[in-house]
């Protein structure tokens, strides 16, 4: 290479360092000037784009472009946004530095968060982490874990998140200037969701305190009532009522000074349902009939059925039975109907209060019976939801890494090629260059065999990667699923012995949830590695243990005695509940639910009964484990009728076809019995 050429290449490292004052000054009277004026402010940005769109100062150049494709969203061009964003990619190709690959990668991840792609968002969060910790810029380190924490906040996980506010907070503190207090107000305001999240009011609370303290010290009177609602649901979260009542007083007069009706009309239904707590309903009443004249007001017609149903309850607690109950009924009506199930599966608490109040106990059970059930639908829905959301992540991950190593490998190919063209002229030289040709050959064959050695080992990987689950090391639904087409296959071509039997154990952890609860998620996972374990270790080498979902297992038990299959199950369900997990010193007590089944069943034909009809068959007596008290399996033998004629409720209604006699049914019971 020349020398000219040399000093070329260098060019583009070398402006990587360089920041345009000029350029920065400008871009901050743009971040103050939007706050304020937002059409004014977008005008002045367009303009920056005229005049330094080729900025040679690649760091306050990308600054620019990291705002142009924030602009670029709220237009809802979705074809221009992408355009902006790949424009800010090839700046990465034009430098090392890591404040300005920080600012990069942030930018694409926060549109990936407002657009709600957090799958995606998620396949490209490790880079943006490196730079992130790599940075030094206050502002970059800022803006990169500011990103970084809210997307992991809206991933759920909030002691990642945490951690990168926390190092977005170290950032603010380096600086002095008219961005600081409010980046501290918003940091605190996220710290404070995240400690209320994982139910730590103490510190939510202080948190949410010292946010209301400033914002009336600095006259940011907007973001009162918003800090208000916080620290009132932190107060009411603790049942400290007489607390929680002063502070939606409190919001509910800055929310009537700011002429915010949307926001006082939440805080007049708070303090309604607040004096319920207390059972005060007089006054409770007097703030919700007043809630709904503003609703009314505002047409909402959500919130007015919301409070009919507070002032249902009221009226019933007063003694008008039947109106108050006919009134709620209503409000549950209209929100089965327009509400997600997560919303209004609370209200059928308060319902059941009332028929309770009411004498109608029946009616309560059975209240309580449909609130149950939609208790589970949700918890099915979220474990599927959550596992359909893994699921595309490793494979946008594993698409990622097949990329990745067709780069490699096409790579390998071009240097192959150049080589082949080198030997061809080297053919043409003096003795010793063809010596040393051969010896760099012979690097080259060492390099392209270390090559071809890491490239299987990484196909090894990914093959063993798409058969396992993540957390646990247990096969996938993915592995079960080739398992037994490959046994369905096998059984068609008669390679199977006829009397092979399959067995299915499906278990459930039992009251999963209140272990996330009570001991946090860190040891939700710590369950179910160590019951995953002792489930491995109690298989035979020839046994399938599958992450069915959740806290859900499957044991797939290859050619079965039937005879002896009680005893395993009862050697299963005494190795997880007789020996509590330790997790962070604390004994965590664990008992699981299952229905087992085997295939073929009841001397149905597979074409008939399949393996997955089987499983649905198996998932109904689960079901039946949890409702008979838990800690136990229930054991579906055979049947007593014909299959036609009892098909459809073993899918259905399989206690039903118990009670009628028409199944063969057994149950092992774990360890000290029913846990429920």
């Amino acid at each position: 290479m020349s020398l000219t050429l040399m000093l070329l290449a260098t060019l583009p490292v070398l402006a990587a360092s360089q920041i345009d004052p000029l350029l920065e000054q400008a871009l901050d009277k743009y971040i103050l000037l939007s706050i304020e004026d937002t059409a004014a402010a977008n005008k002045q940005l367009l303009a920056l784009e005229q005049q330094h769109a080729n900025n040679p100062a690649i760091a306050s150049r990308v600054r620019l472009l990291s705002y142009l494709v924030n602009y670029q969203f709220h237009q809802q061009d979705p074809e221009k946004l992408e355009q902006r964003l790949q424009h800010l990619h090839t700046q990465a190709e034009l430098t090392e530095d890591a404040d300005t690959l920080a600012e990069i990668y942030a930018t694409e991840l926060e549109i990936r968060l407002y657009q709600g792609k957090l799958n995606e968002a998620f396949s490209n969060i490790e880079r943006a982490e490196i730079y992130a910790k790599a940075a030094v810029t206050p502002r970059v380190r800022y803006f990169a874990n500011n990103v970084l924490g809210r997307l992991y906040q809206a991933d759920t996980q909030f002691e990642r998140a945490l951690e990168h506010y926390i190092i977005a907070m170290d950032a603010v503190s380096e600086t002095d200037d008219a961005f600081t207090l409010g980046r501290r107000a918003f940091l605190n305001y996220n710290i404070a969701l995240v400690h209320t999240e994982l139910r730590n009011w103490t510190r939510a609370s202080t948190l949410a305190e010292q946010m209301i303290a400033e914002a009336k010290k600095y006259g940011h009177d907007g973001f009162l009532p918003e800090l208000y609602l916080l620290l009132g649901y932190i107060a009411g979260s603790e049942k400290d009522y007489q607390r929680a009542i002063e502070v939606n007083e409190q919001g509910l007069a800055a929310a009537n000074a700011l002429k915010q009706d949307g926001v006082a009309l939440t805080f007049e239904n708070n303090l309604g349902a607040t004096y319920i707590e207390l059972e005060q309903y007089d006054d409770a009443k007097v703030i919700l009939e007043q809630a709904f004249e503003r609703a009314e007001q505002m047409k909402d017609e959500y919130s007015i059925h919301l409070i009919n149903q507070n002032l249902g309850f009221i009226r019933v607690m007063q003694g008008e039975h039947d109106e108050g109950i006919a009134q709620m009924e209503s409000t549950m009506r209209y929100l089965s109907q327009h509400a997600p199930k997560t919303e209004y599966e609370p209200y059928y608490e308060w319902l059941a209060k009332a028929y309770a109040a009411a004498g109608r106990y029946k009616e309560q059970a059975d209240t309580l019976l449909e609130q149950m059930a939609l208790r589970e639908d949700i918890r099915k829905a979220d474990s599927e939801s959550r596992l359909a959301t893994l699921q595309d992540r490793y494979d946008s991950k594993a698409k990622a890494q097949q990329i990745t190593i067709l780069q490699q490998e096409n790579a390998l190919k071009a240097q192959l090629l150049e080589n082949q063209r080198l030997q061809q002229q080297l053919v043409w030289l003096v003795a010793i260059i063809v010596a040393f040709a051969a010896a760099m050959v012979f690097q080259l064959y060492r390099k392209v065999r270390r090559s071809n050695k890491k490239l299987y080992e990484t196909n090894k990987l990914l093959a063993y990667q798409s058969q396992r689950d993540v957390l646990t090391g247990l096969y996938n639904r993915r592995a079960l699923q080739e398992y037994l087409q490959k046994r369905a296959l096998k059984r068609r071509d008669g390679d199977i012995v006829s009397s092979s039997i399959t067995g299915f154990l499906l278990l459930d952890i039992d009251f999963f949830k209140k272990v996330n609860d009570s001991y946090g998620h860190a040891a939700g996972d710590a369950v179910l590695q160590s019951v995953a374990q002792r489930l491995q270790d109690t298989c035979r080498d020839k046994d399938m243990v599958v992450r069915w979902g959740g806290e859900e297992m499957l044991l797939v038990l290859d050619n079965i005695d039937p005879p002896h299959v009680g005893s395993f199950v009862q050697r299963v369900l005494n190795i997880i509940g007789e020996q509590p997990v330790t997790f962070d010193n604390q004994q965590i007590a664990v008992t699981v639910s299952g229905g087992f089944i085997h295939l073929p069943f009841a001397g149905i034909s597979e074409a008939e009964l399949d393996w997955e009809k089987v499983l649905q068959i198996a998932d109904m007596a689960l079901y039946l484990s949890k409702t008979n008290g838990r800690n136990q399996v229930c054991m579906l033998e055979g049947l007593n009728a014909r299959f036609s004629d009892v098909e459809s409720q073993l899918y259905s209604d399989l206690a039903g076809a118990i009670r009628a006699g028409q199944v063969q049914v057994a149950t092992i019971n774990g360890p000290d019995g029913n846990v429920s």
